[in-house]
C-alpha cells in the first residue's frame, strides 16, 4: 500500500494475528490462500485477495487432470456482506493446458465450485441467499429486504436468479386442482395446477387450452380426482388426458351453483326484485 494511512481511507488488515480470522471468511479455506485484505472506510468496502493453491485441474471437456500451467488471471466476485461492509473476493486462478489428444479444449480454466460457478460474478453463498430471499418474497419486496441486509440488488436480478433454479421433483397427486390465472389480466391467461392433498402449486401451463392440459395429464398419469370450474374447455382436456379420473366442482363453484339455484326461484316469486338483491352463501 502506497502513502500514509492517515492520508488514505484504505488499510491493509493482514497481520500475523489477524490472518487466521480473515482466512475463515473465505468460502473454502482449504484450497485457497489469503494474500491480503483491504478495508476502504469511505466506500464501506472490504476486499479479500485470494490465491488458489490447486496444482492440478480437471479438463471440463474430456475429464483428465492437468498439471501444466498456462497462465493466471483474476476473478472479481461479490460476496456476502460483513457487518455493514460490502465484501468482494479477488481470486487468482490458473489456466491449464489440456494434453489429451483430440480434445477440443486446448486451454482451460480451473473450476472453483466451492466459491463460484463458471463465469459467475457472485459467490455461491451469495447466490444461495438471493435464491432464499427471492423464493420467499419475489422481486420487488425481495430487493427491498436485500438492501436492508447489505446486498444491493434489483427485483429483476432476483427474478433472474429464480429463473435459473431447476424445477423441484414432485409426486403426481391423487387429487389435482385445475384453474386459470392471468399472466396479464384481460389479455393472457394460463392454467394453474395445484396438489390439493399437500396444498401446494405444481405447474403453470402457458395457456388454458384443452390440448395443453390433456398433454400434461397424459405425461403425469395417476391422478384420480380432478377439481375444476365449469369450463367446458377444461372438461374436454380432462376427458382426453385422464379419462378414468373423477371430475368434481371446486368449492367456489359449488357455492356459486348453490347461490344461483336459490336466487332463481326466489326472484321468480317476487313481484319486484330490487337491483341490489343477491344471496350470499
Amino acid at each position: 500500500m502506497k502513502g500514509n494511512q492517515e492520508d488514505l481511507p484504505i488499510f491493509n488488515l493482514i497481520t500475523t494475528q489477524t490472518r487466521p480470522f480473515f482466512q475463515q471468511l473465505l468460502p473454502d479455506s482449504s484450497k485457497h490462500q489469503l494474500e491480503h485484505c483491504e478495508l476502504d472506510t469511505e466506500e464501506q468496502q472490504l476486499t479479500l485477495s485470494v490465491l488458489s493453491t490447486q496444482h492440478l485441474a480437471k479438463c471440463p471437456v474430456c475429464g483428465p487432470r492437468s498439471a501444466r500451467t498456462h497462465s493466471r488471471y483474476q476473478r472479481t466476485l461479490a460476496d456476502l456482506p460483513c457487518v455493514h461492509f460490502k465484501l468482494t473476493l479477488t481470486v487468482q486462478v490458473s489456466k491449464f493446458f489440456c494434453d489429451t489428444p483430440g480434445c477440443i479444449r486446448r486451454i482451460f480454466t480451473e473450476r472453483i465450485p466451492d466459491i463460484a460457478a463458471p463465469w459467475a460474478r457472485e459467490t455461491v453463498r451469495l447466490v444461495q441467499r438471493l435464491e432464499a430471499i427471492g423464493l420467499a418474497l419475489g422481486g420487488a419486496a425481495g430487493a427491498r429486504l436485500s438492501h436492508q441486509v447489505g446486498t444491493e440488488v434489483c427485483g429483476s436480478t432476483l427474478l433472474n436468479v429464480l429463473a435459473k433454479l431447476p424445477l423441484p421433483e414432485f409426486e403426481v397427486p391423487k387429487i389435482l386442482g385445475v384453474d386459470d390465472f392471468a399472466f396479464r389480466k384481460g389479455q393472457q391467461y394460463g392454467t394453474l395446477l395445484v396438489d390439493l392433498e399437500r396444498h401446494r402449486p405444481l405447474a403453470l401451463l402457458a395457456d388454458r387450452k384443452a390440448e395443453t392440459l390433456a398433454q400434461w395429464l397424459a405425461q403425469h398419469p395417476g391422478v384420480e380426482v380432478l377439481s375444476r370450474d365449469r369450463s367446458a374447455t377444461y372438461r374436454g382436456g380432462m376427458n382426453e388426458g385422464a379419462p378414468n379420473a373423477e371430475q368434481v366442482a371446486d368449492r367456489f363453484h359449488l357455492m356459486q351453483n348453490l347461490q344461483e339455484t336459490l336466487e332463481k326461484p326466489l326472484c321468480d316469486n317476487m313481484d319486484e326484485t330490487p337491483d341490489h338483491f343477491q344471496i350470499t352463501v
